[in-house]
């Protein structure tokens, strides 16, 4: 089983165990609502960083139990919103593994334990807007996992850049989960899914980090969709999509949908297909708080979209996962409805 690494980590390593105890006194705290971190929290804590010190100034400083209790450091970190320090424990996981004979390495000896940094990194890299630090060719494609799970062929951006290749791999990743639900089959095995999910992120924050000037050669096109396509993958990420740390994304995705609209008026039919797919999975992930209402029905009026089973027909040539976007995305097309009913409308009035 995949878990029974961890499982033997805390059986074995006194480090990984009081680190572990740490996060789960922390995710306790968090249940109760406790103002600061409890005297528990932080016994566990400070036993875990006194141990892993001493593991890295020994022989074993490289060894699968100090990077497995290095990671869980950084996971502490994360959980308490203290991305600074995760992003320096990630340094050091980094210059560890680099010891070890680098990632690749690591993933053919190790591959569950591998999957757990290269997350953090990816994950991290989304919060501060830095590039990542592991290599994204020195991940597994993601070929194995896919296959031709839905037989899709051309991919929903006309322009032929890469991210277009990544839509493709989002679709068929989407479609995969898609056909299971639906089939009741057995789920994907743990480790594949991480890895197809590890991999679509570092393709995606490799054409553009977030953090740095925006200068894809698609343009306004690339930028709106690099953003959208990280937006729906923050909705399999739970600890981004409902985290405050998604604030850069989300702004980022904000300015892109506004700049967006501003050329509507010489827009083509495949603009606002895009446009929609965006607004529709912003508004479900990182932009919950952004009022898109009007500009949703504005589009919807340009795509003759009028009743929500036509509106996710239309979505659904993007990624769609319908056990997690179809409740929160008709809420919000419902919601948009009876702002069109109760209050005047808002739409920009563009020229014929």
């Amino acid at each position: 089983m995949v878990k029974s690494i961890w499982v033997d980590y805390v059986l074995a390593d006194e480090a990984y165990f009081h680190c572990t105890l740490a996060i789960s006194a922390s995710y306790i705290d968090f249940f109760v609502r406790k103002p600061a971190i409890s005297s528990k929290t932080l016994y566990h804590i400070s036993q875990a960083y006194a141990l892993v010190n001493l593991k890295l100034s020994g022989p074993e400083s490289v060894s699968d139990s100090a990077i497995a209790a290095v990671v869980s450091l950084t996971i502490y970190q994360q959980i308490h919103h203290l991305h600074s320090t995760g992003l320096i424990h990630l340094n050091g996981l980094y210059r560890m593994i680099q010891l070890r004979g680098g990632i690749a390495t690591l993933m053919k000896e190790n591959r569950a334990l591998a999957l757990k940094p290269l997350r953090l990194d990816v994950e991290l890299a989304l919060q501060s807007g830095l590039p990542t630090l592991f290599r994204s060719d020195a991940i597994v494609t993601v070929i194995g996992v896919l296959g031709n799970s839905c037989g899709i062929k051309t991919p929903p951006l006309s322009t032929p850049s890469r991210l277009s290749h990544i839509m493709l791999s989002m679709v068929s990743f989407a479609s995969l989960l898609n056909d299971r639900e639906r089939e009741g089959r057995t789920k994907l095995d743990p480790l594949s899914y991480t890895e197809t999910l590890v991999s679509l992120l570092y393709q995606l924050t490799d054409v553009a980090p977030l953090g740095q000037p925006r200068s894809m050669s698609g343009g306004l096109w690339d930028d709106v969709a690099q953003l959208a396509m990280l937006a729906f993958m923050t909705t399999l990420l739970p600890e981004l999509s409902h985290d405050e740390s998604s604030h850069l994304l989300s702004d980022r995705l904000d300015s892109a949908i506004q700049d967006l609209h501003a050329t509507f008026i010489d827009a083509q039919g495949s603009v606002f297909s895009l446009s929609l797919w965006t607004l529709f999975i912003g508004g479900v992930s990182v932009s919950k708080g952004k009022d898109h209402r009007s500009l949703i029905l504005e589009i919807c009026e340009r795509l003759d979209l009028y009743d929500w089973p036509t509106v996710l027909r239309q979505l659904c040539g993007f990624p769609w996962i319908h056990t997690l976007h179809d409740v929160p995305a008709r809420r919000l097309w419902e919601d948009a409805q009876r702002r069109s009913i109760d209050g005047p409308r808002e739409f920009l009035q563009l020229e014929a």
